[in-house]
């Protein structure tokens, strides 16, 4: 079992609760404020830095040209990124990050973190199980672009966001904030037929929303962990 490295506890850094290997990483790191919506990292820029979430949540963006653009994956607080350049020769960003709300990230270089590994090499199995994790998402998303339709993808996207630290829990259930465009980006489909699959679950009694609010009622979570639990 992976070791919890990371007990954030309401979305706030707490040093006091970090094992040794992770406060050696923060001694050694940059640890930097960035506001809303500052891109992080920038597709095709060298790789030489790791970064370490420890307040607020990320977007991962795939970008085709100034128009389209892909949300691969939302990270929170205990989460590496930019990784991916530990492993290569001659590393490259393959995707943009940007920050979701305002985070502090702690940002370390390549050469500093891998002195760090041979002391604490379970710093090392944190990256990999991370990327496991990331896996099964990307494996489970092509799945869904392959075999369910765009009502099932969108239905998902939600439990999946209700699901993030983020979300807000209210009585009946839990309420996220998330643009018709950014939906769209996450399923792949148009603002518009967002819209329409919205309307439609709202009017199953599964939503409500209002502008950017939308609240995922607990019938509709229970459902989906039900469906979950029988399909393993």
């Amino acid at each position: 079992m992976a070791p919890n490295f990371f007990p954030f506890v309401n979305d706030a850094f707490s040093p006091n609760q970090l094992p040794e290997s992770v406060k050696a990483l923060l001694r050694r790191a940059n640890i930097n404020r960035y506001p809303k919506r500052s891109a992080i990292i920038e597709a095709g820029k060298e790789s030489n830095s790791l970064y370490l979430i420890l307040k607020g949540s990320v977007s991962v963006i795939l970008r085709e040209d100034d128009d389209r653009e892909i949300v691969v994956a939302y990270l929170n607080p205990g989460e590496f990124f930019g990784e991916m350049g530990l492993f290569e020769n001659e590393p490259q960003r393959t995707a943009e990050v940007r920050t979701r709300e305002i985070c502090e990230i702690a940002e370390i270089s390549y050469e500093n973190f891998t002195e760090l590994t041979i002391r604490y090499p379970d710093l090392n199995y944190a990256i990999f199980s991370q990327l496991v994790k990331r896996l099964k998402n990307t494996t489970r998303k092509m799945t869904d672009l392959a075999f369910i339709d765009v009502t099932g993808r969108i239905a998902r996207c939600l439990i999946d966001l209700a699901n993030q630290p983020a979300a807000m829990l209210l009585p009946n259930g839990r309420q996220i904030r998330i643009t018709r465009q950014e939906i769209g980006r996450i399923v792949g489909c148009s603002r518009e037929m967002v819209g329409r699959v919205l309307k439609s679950l709202e009017e199953q009694g599964m939503i409500e929303t209002e502008g950017k609010a939308i609240l995922i009622y607990d019938s509709a979570l229970e459902n989906s962990s039900d469906e979950d639990a029988a399909s393993q």
